[in-house]
Protein backbone atom coordinates (compact mmCIF):
# COMPACT_ATOMS: atom_id res chain seq x y z
CA UNK A 1 0.00 0.00 0.00
CA UNK A 2 1.42 3.34 -1.31
CA UNK A 3 0.81 6.21 1.82
CA UNK A 4 0.74 9.29 0.88
CA UNK A 5 1.29 11.83 3.80
CA UNK A 6 0.55 15.61 2.24
CA UNK A 7 -1.55 18.06 1.02
CA UNK A 8 -4.56 17.53 -1.92
CA UNK A 9 -2.41 17.93 -4.46
CA UNK A 10 0.48 15.69 -3.74
CA UNK A 11 -2.48 12.65 -3.35
CA UNK A 12 -4.13 13.52 -6.71
CA UNK A 13 -0.61 12.77 -8.23
CA UNK A 14 -0.41 9.36 -7.15
CA UNK A 15 -3.89 9.21 -8.26
CA UNK A 16 -2.98 9.90 -11.60
CA UNK A 17 -0.38 7.26 -11.81
CA UNK A 18 -2.26 4.89 -10.20
CA UNK A 19 -4.91 5.06 -13.56
CA UNK A 20 -4.64 1.17 -13.51
CA UNK A 21 -5.75 0.67 -10.17
CA UNK A 22 -2.51 -1.61 -9.78
CA UNK A 23 -1.88 -0.48 -6.35
CA UNK A 24 -3.57 0.53 -2.87
CA UNK A 25 -3.28 4.23 -1.91
CA UNK A 26 -4.22 5.62 1.76
CA UNK A 27 -3.94 9.38 1.90
CA UNK A 28 -3.23 11.16 5.14
CA UNK A 29 -3.90 14.66 5.12
CA UNK A 30 -3.18 15.57 8.96
CA UNK A 31 -3.86 17.03 12.20
CA UNK A 32 -1.28 17.41 14.23
CA UNK A 33 2.02 15.47 14.80
CA UNK A 34 0.76 13.07 16.92
CA UNK A 35 -1.97 12.24 14.57
CA UNK A 36 -0.28 11.45 11.95
CA UNK A 37 2.21 9.40 13.67
CA UNK A 38 0.10 7.46 15.30
CA UNK A 39 -1.71 6.67 12.04
CA UNK A 40 1.29 5.80 10.23
CA UNK A 41 3.20 3.30 13.44
CA UNK A 42 -0.54 1.72 13.95
CA UNK A 43 -0.74 0.52 9.98
CA UNK A 44 3.22 0.24 9.41
CA UNK A 45 3.00 -3.18 8.45
CA UNK A 46 0.80 -2.59 5.19
CA UNK A 47 3.22 0.26 3.87
CA UNK A 48 5.14 -0.95 0.67
CA UNK A 49 6.30 2.81 0.18
CA UNK A 50 5.69 6.45 1.89
CA UNK A 51 5.09 9.84 -0.22
CA UNK A 52 5.57 12.54 2.92
CA UNK A 53 5.16 16.27 2.15
CA UNK A 54 7.00 18.22 4.23
CA UNK A 55 4.21 20.97 4.27
CA UNK A 56 1.72 18.61 5.66
CA UNK A 57 3.00 20.13 9.16
CA UNK A 58 3.00 23.90 9.46
CA UNK A 59 6.45 23.95 11.21
CA UNK A 60 9.20 22.47 9.14
CA UNK A 61 11.40 21.55 12.57
CA UNK A 62 8.67 19.30 13.67
CA UNK A 63 7.76 17.84 10.32
CA UNK A 64 11.41 17.18 10.10
CA UNK A 65 11.50 15.42 13.37
CA UNK A 66 8.44 13.62 12.46
CA UNK A 67 10.29 11.89 9.48
CA UNK A 68 13.06 10.93 11.21
CA UNK A 69 10.95 9.28 14.04
CA UNK A 70 9.07 7.06 10.91
CA UNK A 71 12.77 5.97 9.87
CA UNK A 72 13.50 4.83 12.92
CA UNK A 73 10.39 2.78 14.25
CA UNK A 74 9.89 1.18 10.43
CA UNK A 75 12.27 -0.83 9.53
CA UNK A 76 13.68 0.35 5.79
CA UNK A 77 11.07 2.83 5.22
CA UNK A 78 13.49 5.37 4.53
CA UNK A 79 14.12 3.59 1.18
CA UNK A 80 10.80 3.33 0.26
CA UNK A 81 10.28 6.65 0.90
CA UNK A 82 9.58 9.62 -1.22
CA UNK A 83 9.64 13.45 0.04
CA UNK A 84 8.08 16.16 -1.41
CA UNK A 85 10.22 19.41 -0.53
CA UNK A 86 8.71 22.27 -2.55
CA UNK A 87 9.74 25.18 -2.12
CA UNK A 88 13.59 24.20 -0.41
CA UNK A 89 16.34 25.48 -2.20
CA UNK A 90 19.25 23.31 -2.92
CA UNK A 91 21.47 24.65 -0.52
CA UNK A 92 19.16 24.73 2.35
CA UNK A 93 19.79 23.61 5.29
CA UNK A 94 16.57 21.80 5.64
CA UNK A 95 17.22 19.82 2.58
CA UNK A 96 20.79 18.59 3.58
CA UNK A 97 18.89 17.52 6.70
CA UNK A 98 16.31 15.15 4.35
CA UNK A 99 19.16 13.80 2.34
CA UNK A 100 20.72 12.16 5.71
CA UNK A 101 17.37 10.57 6.11
CA UNK A 102 16.20 9.16 2.68
CA UNK A 103 18.54 8.54 -0.36
CA UNK A 104 19.27 11.88 -2.41
CA UNK A 105 17.63 10.58 -5.56
CA UNK A 106 13.93 10.30 -3.70
CA UNK A 107 13.59 14.11 -2.93
CA UNK A 108 11.59 15.91 -5.38
CA UNK A 109 10.89 19.63 -5.47
CA UNK A 110 7.75 19.19 -7.72
CA UNK A 111 4.92 17.18 -6.09
CA UNK A 112 3.56 16.67 -9.74
CA UNK A 113 5.47 15.43 -13.03
CA UNK A 114 8.94 14.73 -10.84
CA UNK A 115 6.81 12.84 -7.87
CA UNK A 116 5.08 10.89 -10.56
CA UNK A 117 8.23 9.65 -12.35
CA UNK A 118 10.28 8.92 -9.32
CA UNK A 119 7.34 7.23 -7.87
CA UNK A 120 6.92 5.05 -11.04
CA UNK A 121 10.59 4.02 -11.32
CA UNK A 122 10.65 2.74 -7.85
CA UNK A 123 6.64 0.52 -8.37
CA UNK A 124 8.55 -0.77 -11.69
CA UNK A 125 11.53 -1.75 -9.86
CA UNK A 126 9.40 -3.69 -6.78
CA UNK A 127 7.41 -5.19 -9.58
CA UNK A 128 4.05 -3.69 -8.35
CA UNK A 129 3.86 -2.11 -12.04
CA UNK A 130 4.23 -2.71 -14.81
CA UNK A 131 6.55 -0.72 -17.14
CA UNK A 132 5.39 0.85 -20.10
CA UNK A 133 7.12 -1.18 -23.23
CA UNK A 134 9.58 1.05 -25.83
CA UNK A 135 10.16 0.11 -29.17
CA UNK A 136 13.75 -0.86 -29.23
CA UNK A 137 15.82 1.08 -31.63
CA UNK A 138 17.28 -0.64 -34.84
CA UNK A 139 20.60 0.33 -34.99
CA UNK A 140 22.24 0.77 -38.76
CA UNK A 141 25.18 -2.33 -39.27
CA UNK A 142 28.55 -1.38 -38.57
CA UNK A 143 31.37 -2.64 -40.52
CA UNK A 144 33.72 -4.81 -39.02
CA UNK A 145 37.02 -3.03 -37.88
CA UNK A 146 40.33 -4.62 -38.37
CA UNK A 147 41.67 -5.63 -34.98
CA UNK A 148 44.68 -3.82 -34.07
CA UNK A 149 48.12 -5.18 -34.45
CA UNK A 150 49.74 -4.90 -30.64
CA UNK A 151 52.93 -3.40 -30.56
CA UNK A 152 55.63 -4.75 -28.45
CA UNK A 153 56.33 -3.93 -25.01
CA UNK A 154 59.27 -3.84 -23.09
CA UNK A 155 59.68 -6.04 -19.64
CA UNK A 156 59.23 -4.04 -16.24
CA UNK A 157 62.12 -3.52 -14.35
CA UNK A 158 62.49 -5.64 -11.62
CA UNK A 159 61.60 -4.90 -8.37
CA UNK A 160 63.97 -2.58 -6.03
CA UNK A 161 65.55 -5.19 -2.96
CA UNK A 162 63.48 -4.15 0.47
CA UNK A 163 66.01 -3.14 2.88
CA UNK A 164 65.46 -4.37 6.44
CA UNK A 165 66.89 -3.08 9.78
CA UNK A 166 67.70 -5.92 12.15
CA UNK A 167 66.48 -5.29 15.48
CA UNK A 168 69.75 -4.72 17.36
CA UNK A 169 70.49 -1.30 15.22
CA UNK A 170 67.14 0.31 16.02
CA UNK A 171 67.54 2.65 18.39
CA UNK A 172 64.33 3.21 21.45
CA UNK A 173 63.60 6.33 19.99
CA UNK A 174 63.17 5.16 16.74
CA UNK A 175 61.05 2.08 17.87
CA UNK A 176 58.73 3.39 20.23
CA UNK A 177 57.48 6.09 17.07
CA UNK A 178 56.51 2.64 15.39
CA UNK A 179 54.53 1.63 18.03
CA UNK A 180 50.38 1.74 17.15
CA UNK A 181 48.64 2.91 20.74
CA UNK A 182 45.16 1.18 21.04
CA UNK A 183 42.16 3.59 20.50
CA UNK A 184 40.58 4.67 23.70
CA UNK A 185 37.59 3.18 25.00
CA UNK A 186 34.15 4.87 24.66
CA UNK A 187 33.09 5.56 27.88
CA UNK A 188 29.12 4.07 28.07
CA UNK A 189 27.60 2.61 30.99
CA UNK A 190 24.45 0.88 29.42
CA UNK A 191 21.33 1.18 31.61
CA UNK A 192 19.47 -2.25 31.93
CA UNK A 193 15.96 -2.77 31.27
CA UNK A 194 14.90 -6.38 32.54
CA UNK A 195 11.62 -8.20 31.05
CA UNK A 196 10.53 -11.22 32.25
CA UNK A 197 7.10 -13.32 31.76
CA UNK A 198 4.67 -14.93 34.33
CA UNK A 199 4.45 -17.63 32.36
CA UNK A 200 5.68 -19.33 28.36
CA UNK A 201 4.49 -18.01 25.60
CA UNK A 202 2.93 -14.72 27.40
CA UNK A 203 3.92 -11.73 24.80
CA UNK A 204 7.58 -11.07 27.22
CA UNK A 205 10.20 -11.01 24.12
CA UNK A 206 7.03 -9.10 22.43
CA UNK A 207 7.20 -6.41 25.03
CA UNK A 208 11.23 -6.58 25.30
CA UNK A 209 11.52 -5.72 21.59
CA UNK A 210 9.29 -2.86 21.61
CA UNK A 211 11.13 -1.03 24.49
CA UNK A 212 14.04 -1.44 22.44
CA UNK A 213 11.93 0.54 19.47
CA UNK A 214 10.89 2.94 21.54
CA UNK A 215 14.14 3.97 23.19
CA UNK A 216 15.89 3.71 19.91
CA UNK A 217 12.91 6.03 18.40
CA UNK A 218 14.67 8.62 20.96
CA UNK A 219 18.17 8.50 19.23
CA UNK A 220 19.64 6.31 22.15
CA UNK A 221 21.56 2.96 21.21
CA UNK A 222 19.92 -0.22 22.21
CA UNK A 223 19.64 -3.81 22.16
CA UNK A 224 18.15 -6.83 23.05
CA UNK A 225 19.93 -9.73 24.88
CA UNK A 226 18.31 -13.16 25.62
CA UNK A 227 19.20 -14.24 29.20
CA UNK A 228 17.26 -17.56 28.96
CA UNK A 229 19.42 -20.92 27.62
CA UNK A 230 15.59 -21.54 26.91
CA UNK A 231 14.40 -18.56 24.87
CA UNK A 232 17.08 -18.62 22.51
CA UNK A 233 14.45 -17.68 19.87
CA UNK A 234 14.92 -18.63 15.85
CA UNK A 235 14.91 -14.89 14.71
CA UNK A 236 16.57 -15.90 11.68
CA UNK A 237 13.89 -17.99 11.04
CA UNK A 238 11.30 -15.13 11.79
CA UNK A 239 12.55 -12.56 9.19
CA UNK A 240 14.41 -12.84 5.89
CA UNK A 241 15.87 -9.57 6.43
CA UNK A 242 18.58 -11.12 9.32
CA UNK A 243 22.01 -9.73 9.24
CA UNK A 244 24.93 -12.69 11.19
CA UNK A 245 27.93 -10.64 12.24
CA UNK A 246 28.71 -14.18 14.75
CA UNK A 247 27.82 -16.82 16.81
CA UNK A 248 26.00 -14.92 19.23
CA UNK A 249 25.44 -11.60 17.44
CA UNK A 250 23.08 -10.93 14.45
CA UNK A 251 20.59 -7.89 13.54
CA UNK A 252 17.03 -8.54 12.74
CA UNK A 253 14.84 -5.72 11.29
CA UNK A 254 17.73 -2.80 12.47
CA UNK A 255 17.69 -3.86 15.57
CA UNK A 256 20.65 -5.85 17.37
CA UNK A 257 19.71 -9.38 19.11
CA UNK A 258 22.56 -11.10 21.31
CA UNK A 259 21.39 -14.79 22.08
CA UNK A 260 24.31 -14.99 24.94
CA UNK A 261 24.07 -13.66 28.32
CA UNK A 262 27.94 -13.20 28.48
CA UNK A 263 27.47 -10.30 26.22
CA UNK A 264 26.27 -8.04 28.41
CA UNK A 265 29.92 -6.78 29.58
CA UNK A 266 30.38 -5.88 25.97
CA UNK A 267 27.35 -4.37 25.17
CA UNK A 268 27.37 -2.00 28.55
CA UNK A 269 30.45 -0.01 26.48
CA UNK A 270 28.79 -0.25 22.87
CA UNK A 271 25.22 0.77 24.24
CA UNK A 272 22.94 3.33 26.05
CA UNK A 273 20.26 0.78 27.24
CA UNK A 274 20.08 -2.91 26.91
CA UNK A 275 16.72 -4.57 26.85
CA UNK A 276 17.36 -8.46 28.77
CA UNK A 277 14.91 -10.59 27.85
CA UNK A 278 14.96 -13.32 30.68
CA UNK A 279 11.98 -15.65 28.99
CA UNK A 280 9.73 -17.70 32.37
CA UNK A 281 10.04 -15.75 35.45
CA UNK A 282 10.09 -19.28 37.15
CA UNK A 283 12.68 -20.87 35.37
CA UNK A 284 15.01 -18.34 36.72
CA UNK A 285 17.74 -19.79 38.93
CA UNK A 286 18.52 -17.05 40.57
CA UNK A 287 16.12 -14.08 40.43
CA UNK A 288 18.33 -11.63 42.39
CA UNK A 289 20.08 -11.75 38.94
CA UNK A 290 16.41 -10.10 37.62
CA UNK A 291 15.88 -7.94 40.24
CA UNK A 292 19.84 -6.30 40.12
CA UNK A 293 18.99 -4.69 37.35
CA UNK A 294 17.88 -0.64 36.66
CA UNK A 295 14.36 -1.29 35.44
CA UNK A 296 12.66 -4.16 36.00
CA UNK A 297 9.30 -4.92 34.02
CA UNK A 298 7.00 -8.07 34.21
CA UNK A 299 4.58 -9.49 31.72
CA UNK A 300 1.49 -10.38 33.28
CA UNK A 301 -1.90 -12.51 31.53
CA UNK A 302 -5.27 -12.09 32.63
CA UNK A 303 -6.75 -15.98 32.35
CA UNK A 304 -6.91 -17.34 35.34
CA UNK A 305 -3.97 -19.43 35.31
CA UNK A 306 -2.27 -16.92 34.04
CA UNK A 307 -2.94 -14.89 36.80
CA UNK A 308 -1.72 -17.99 39.53
CA UNK A 309 1.62 -17.23 37.78
CA UNK A 310 2.28 -13.62 38.62
CA UNK A 311 2.05 -14.67 42.19
CA UNK A 312 5.49 -15.53 41.97
CA UNK A 313 6.72 -12.04 40.42
CA UNK A 314 4.68 -10.51 43.20
CA UNK A 315 6.28 -12.61 45.64
CA UNK A 316 9.80 -10.96 45.51
CA UNK A 317 8.60 -7.27 44.55
CA UNK A 318 10.64 -4.72 45.93
CA UNK A 319 8.34 -1.47 44.63
CA UNK A 320 9.99 -1.35 41.43
CA UNK A 321 8.50 -3.55 39.11
CA UNK A 322 6.22 -2.39 36.19
CA UNK A 323 3.64 -4.84 35.17
CA UNK A 324 2.69 -5.10 31.70
CA UNK A 325 -0.80 -7.07 30.63
CA UNK A 326 -1.03 -8.75 27.31
CA UNK A 327 -4.39 -9.33 25.43
CA UNK A 328 -6.85 -7.92 27.89
CA UNK A 329 -9.92 -6.67 26.50
CA UNK A 330 -11.19 -3.00 27.43
CA UNK A 331 -13.92 -4.34 29.46
CA UNK A 332 -11.59 -6.17 31.73
CA UNK A 333 -9.24 -4.16 32.57
CA UNK A 334 -11.23 -2.41 35.58
CA UNK A 335 -11.12 -5.60 37.02
CA UNK A 336 -7.38 -6.43 36.55
CA UNK A 337 -6.60 -3.12 38.51
CA UNK A 338 -8.91 -3.97 41.09
CA UNK A 339 -6.83 -7.39 41.28
CA UNK A 340 -3.43 -5.46 41.35
CA UNK A 341 -4.51 -3.39 44.37
CA UNK A 342 -1.63 -2.34 45.34
CA UNK A 343 0.60 -2.28 42.25
CA UNK A 344 -2.11 -0.78 40.26
CA UNK A 345 0.07 2.16 39.65
CA UNK A 346 2.83 0.50 38.29
CA UNK A 347 -0.13 -1.80 35.97
CA UNK A 348 -0.42 -0.93 32.37
CA UNK A 349 -1.90 -2.53 29.39
CA UNK A 350 -0.41 -3.04 25.79
CA UNK A 351 -2.16 -3.32 23.16
CA UNK A 352 -2.12 -6.05 19.74
CA UNK A 353 1.26 -6.02 17.99
CA UNK A 354 1.36 -8.34 15.34
CA UNK A 355 4.80 -7.91 14.40
CA UNK A 356 7.23 -7.16 17.42
CA UNK A 357 9.72 -5.97 14.73
CA UNK A 358 7.33 -2.97 14.57
CA UNK A 359 7.02 -0.25 17.10
CA UNK A 360 3.67 0.14 18.20
CA UNK A 361 3.89 4.04 18.25
CA UNK A 362 2.39 3.14 22.47
CA UNK A 363 4.72 5.93 23.73
CA UNK A 364 2.73 6.74 27.26
CA UNK A 365 3.29 3.10 27.85
CA UNK A 366 6.73 2.84 27.66
CA UNK A 367 7.48 6.44 28.28
CA UNK A 368 5.53 5.91 31.84
CA UNK A 369 8.29 2.60 31.91
CA UNK A 370 11.18 4.41 31.51
CA UNK A 371 10.91 7.29 33.28
CA UNK A 372 10.32 9.39 30.41
CA UNK A 373 13.56 9.58 29.34
CA UNK A 374 14.01 12.64 26.90
CA UNK A 375 15.25 12.23 23.59
CA UNK A 376 19.17 12.06 23.11
CA UNK A 377 20.38 15.78 22.03
CA UNK A 378 23.89 14.70 20.54
CA UNK A 379 21.06 13.40 17.43
CA UNK A 380 18.71 15.67 17.36
CA UNK A 381 18.13 18.16 14.51
CA UNK A 382 19.35 21.71 15.58
CA UNK A 383 16.50 24.10 15.06
CA UNK A 384 17.58 26.22 11.80
CA UNK A 385 17.05 30.19 11.99
CA UNK A 386 15.85 29.83 8.57
CA UNK A 387 11.80 31.26 7.81
CA UNK A 388 10.03 29.93 5.71
CA UNK A 389 6.05 30.96 4.33
CA UNK A 390 4.34 28.39 6.06
CA UNK A 391 6.60 27.41 9.05
CA UNK A 392 5.21 29.49 12.50
CA UNK A 393 6.42 32.23 14.00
Amino acid sequence: MVIVVGPAETAESVRELNFRHEFEIEEIHGSGVSTVLHQLEQGAEHITHLVYDVRIIGNIDASLALLDRLCKTIPGISEKTIVVAANLGENSPFLRDICELVPQDHVVQDPAAELKRVLNTMLCADGIIRAEAEPEPQEAPVAAAAEPVPEPQEPPPPPAPIEVTPPSQVGRTAAQAQLVLPKPKIERSATCIAVAGAGHRIGATTQAMQICLYVKALGYKAAVIEMAASALTGYTQISDEAVLFDEHHFRVEGTDIYNDRTCILDGKSQYDYLILDYGCFSDLTEPADYLRNDILVAVCGAKPSEVELAADVLRVDNGTIHYIFSFVPQRDRPDVLASMEQYGERTYFAGWTPDYFLYSGNDDLYGKITGQIQGNKTVQKKEHKHKWFWRRK
